[in-house]
């Protein structure tokens, strides 16, 4: 059995634009539409508050972890937060370089299988464990949470786990669980969130195989992984409708290039690069769902993966917390710790509220996700947006607690 053995349309399927025809506003928009979930068949509680409908039953009494999970994942966090002692984050930061070992060390105790079944060998915990990982991960050093989260969330594990063949399981999801890193390649120089204007071509030969040509941006773990999404456009022909479909790549394989990390200013070890591919061989079993699901796929995928943002932006709200707690307690200005300043404390109580604000948002979000007796697409989407936007003001105002020092780097 292939993942390709049926080039008919579907609902599913997301028709590209007419190849070499200009990608105007209207075809943009079309191509997005048609790559979101329009149906629902679970209810949400979101989406009742969206419609004036408050429905407190969705939410209570508040789910919980199945038990023999909870004693599994309680014994894995233990485990982890042993191996993260040994990690020294700010030298990560400082050489912009994750050190072998402490990859290896991850491996040994699952950490690159949290949501793989066990059957393939993964530890089978879910997302509430999956983000409680990442926020112990992310609190050493967020680039590192970066590398396990589009390892498991947006690389190879989720979207063949919920969309491959049996095959690809097989394949797949046993060297993901033992640590084969994988990446997740969709954005590209001229494509950023328009997915209509997708260069890369996958072309089918003939012979079972595919030939990948173009350049993708930004790939997430590109540098350093052996597996790879990637999201390319199948031509329109006569026998195939074609569109953005997802396929699993092995890294190794001739064609591909890594023309270079990329740098930013924050996050300065997190492993994306800008890869090339020419006249790459693809086999089509290694199409994941069918030509043109790619978007829905992804966007599917993200459904509960999205919550690994909020994550690690809790890890990080929760460290600054406890710096800016520590160095109000510390620091003396006018007779007495700044904290005990109203100007400062103030800054603490949003720090406080906001970090446990964020946390049981998550944490709801991610309980729900695991119960799957609701939708949580909304219920997601708002803990990304709400826990982006207040870490980056809780770090903020840590910054201006410390003062002159916030800004320093050694």
């Amino acid at each position: 059995m292939t993942a390709v053995d049926d080039h008919t349309a579907s609902p599913t399927q997301v028709l590209p634009p007419e190849d070499n025809q200009p990608v105007t506003e209207k075809v943009a928009r079309k191509v997005a539409e048609e790559a979101r979930e329009t149906g629902w068949t679970k209810p949400s509680f979101a989406k009742e508050l969206y419609l004036g409908r408050f429905r407190p039953d969705l939410i209570t009494p508040f789910p919980r972890t199945d038990p023999n999970v909870a004693e599994r994942g309680d014994a894995y966090l233990a485990r982890l937060r042993e191996v993260l002692t040994s990690v020294d984050g700010g030298q990560i930061e400082r050489e912009a370089q994750i050190p072998d070992e402490v990859i290896q060390r991850l491996t040994e105790i699952g950490t690159f299988g949290i949501k793989i079944p066990q059957e393939y060998g993964g530890l089978e915990l879910g997302n509430v464990y999956y983000n409680r990982s990442l926020l112990l991960i992310g609190s050493v050093n967020p680039a590192l949470g970066a590398l396990v989260s589009a390892h498991q969330s947006i690389g190879v594990p989720e979207p063949v786990k919920r969309f491959g063949t049996d095959e690809q399981k097989a394949e797949y999801l046993p060297r993901c669980a033992a640590g084969a890193i994988s990446a997740f390649l969709l954005t590209e120089p001229d494509v950023g969130s328009d997915p209509a204007r997708l260069h890369t071509t996958a072309t089918p030969t003939g012979d079972g195989h595919y030939l990948l040509d173009g350049v993708k941006l930004w790939g997430t773990n590109a540098v350093i992984a052996e597996l790879l999404v990637v999201m390319a456009r199948v031509p329109r022909t006569e026998e195939s409708r074609g569109g953005i479909t997802a396929f699993v790549v092995e890294a190794d394989s001739p064609g591909i290039t890594q023309e270079r990390r990329n740098a930013f200013q924050g996050l300065r070890v997190i492993e994306n690069a800008v890869t090339r591919f020419h006249e790459v061989r693809v086999p089509a079993a290694n199409v994941i769902g069918r030509e043109g699901q790619g978007l829905k796929i992804a966007l599917t995928t993200l459904n509960s993966g999205r919550l690994s943002i909020p994550a690690l932006g809790v890890a990080a709200s929760k460290w600054a917390l406890k710096i800016g707690r520590e160095w109000s307690a510390e620091r003396d200005q006018w007779g007495r710790p700044v904290g005990q300043h109203a100007a400062v404390a103030y800054k603490l109580a949003f720090l406080a509220a906001s970090t446990y604000a964020q946390e049981s948002m998550l944490e709801l979000a991610a309980q729900m996700a695991d119960a799957d007796e609701t939708d949580i697409r909304i219920e997601a989407a708002i803990a990304k947006l709400y826990g982006s936007e207040q870490a980056w003001k809780v770090i903020d105002e840590l910054v201006q607690i410390r003062g002159g020092r916030g800004y320093e780097t050694a």
